[in-house]
């Protein structure tokens, strides 16, 4: 004859919706008509940083300012580079439009990361840091106003997007790392 009961010792440290993380069963005591079990479970709650929101606003606004372009301009294999339009004020060519897409879409992946991707969303702002700079340094006409229709405006709007993206990614802080164990002691009668 067995009979379960299950006793609940829970050591909590707050009092959020945690996620298991491990589990395992050591047995504890033996007696001549009781078996205990205690079972150990590690939980965590999911981390978040505000690193992660400002790339999840950066990456919808170039994800949208991008479908804009390529709206305006049209995408066609055999000609990327042309038409130019201008798009909420910046000059774009169907290239750039879609690199827009690409990279907002990579920001919001990377901010979608519990706790955020910070590396990920740190290498993305100094890309986009690095590609506003070279646009500003470089004169106009050149070879990146030609495929990519972009001038010093452009150049302003990935380069502060950009360094916001690295300084957020490099400095915000991460919040909700606490961890829980909770102990599971159960007896079994054993006749």
């Amino acid at each position: 004859m067995t009979i379960d009961s299950n006793d609940t010792d829970t050591t909590d440290t707050d009092t959020a919706a945690p996620a298991p993380v491990s589990a395992e069963r050591v047995p504890v005591e033996r007696d001549d008509n009781v078996a205990v079990r205690d079972r150990t479970t590690d939980m965590s709650t999911a981390t978040w940083s505000p690193a992660q929101i400002i790339g999840l606003i950066a990456g919808i606004g170039f994800v949208a300012l991008g479908i804009a372009a390529l709206a305006r301009t049209g995408f066609n294999t055999a000609h990327i580079y042309t038409p130019h339009d201008m798009v909420w004020r910046l000059p774009h060519s169907p290239l750039l439009g879609a690199i827009e897409v690409g990279f907002g879409a990579l920001l919001i992946i990377g901010s979608l990361v519990p706790g955020g991707a910070r590396p990920f969303l740190g290498f993305l702002g100094a890309i986009a840091l690095a590609f506003g700079l070279v646009v500003l340094i470089e004169q106009e006409p050149n070879r990146l106003n030609h495929w990519l229709a972009v001038t010093h405006r452009s150049g302003w709007l990935f380069g502060i997007v950009g360094l916001v993206v690295l300084l957020g990614a490099l400095f915000a802080p991460v919040f909700g790392s606490t961890t829980h164990r909770r102990v599971v002691r159960s007896h079994q009668l054993v006749s």
